[in-house]
């Protein structure tokens, strides 16, 4: 599997994604958030419509160090070419947020000059968001900023 996403004016890491329920299913854009262990948290609004499944509770730290006690749910997800079921948190907030738990397993590759934003799946070679220059190259790049 291979994903493109987006970096925006704020270097935030983008990327869409369906999530379905019982009800229904929606295209959503989600933001990247490595630092929320979970796997999808969704807001209220796109949550209830779809109709999720509840899978149960635990407990979540929060940022501000406080522990919250969330009901969690379950969802069909697909990104790129790849169909799951993904464990959902559903929160009152504007954002959907991708977290640590669901890029498990996957490599995230960013060029934050190029703006591009790849998710794949290891063994997928293309396409990089950029490649590294060759050693040939680097070492001709180094000679000339040494005026050699």
């Amino acid at each position: 599997m291979i994903l493109t996403g987006r970096i925006d004016e704020k270097n935030q890491l983008w990327v869409s994604m369906t999530v379905g329920g019982l009800h229904s299913k929606q295209t959503i854009e989600a933001l990247i958030d490595t630092g929320f262990n979970g796997e999808l948290l969704l807001p209220l609004q796109i949550a209830i419509p779809l109709g999720l499944q509840l899978a149960g509770a635990a407990p979540y730290r929060l940022a501000d160090g406080s522990i919250s006690q969330q009901m969690l749910f379950t969802a069909n997800i697909g990104w790129g070419t790849t169909s799951r079921t993904a464990t959902v948190n559903v929160v009152n907030s504007d954002t959907a947020l991708i977290g640590g738990g669901l890029l498990h397993g996957y490599i995230l590759l960013v060029d934050f000059q190029k703006k591009q934003l790849v998710i794949k799946e290891p063994g997928v070679d293309e396409p990089s968001p950029s490649q590294p220059p060759s050693k040939k190259s680097k070492s001709s790049t180094l000679k000339k900023k040494g005026g050699k």
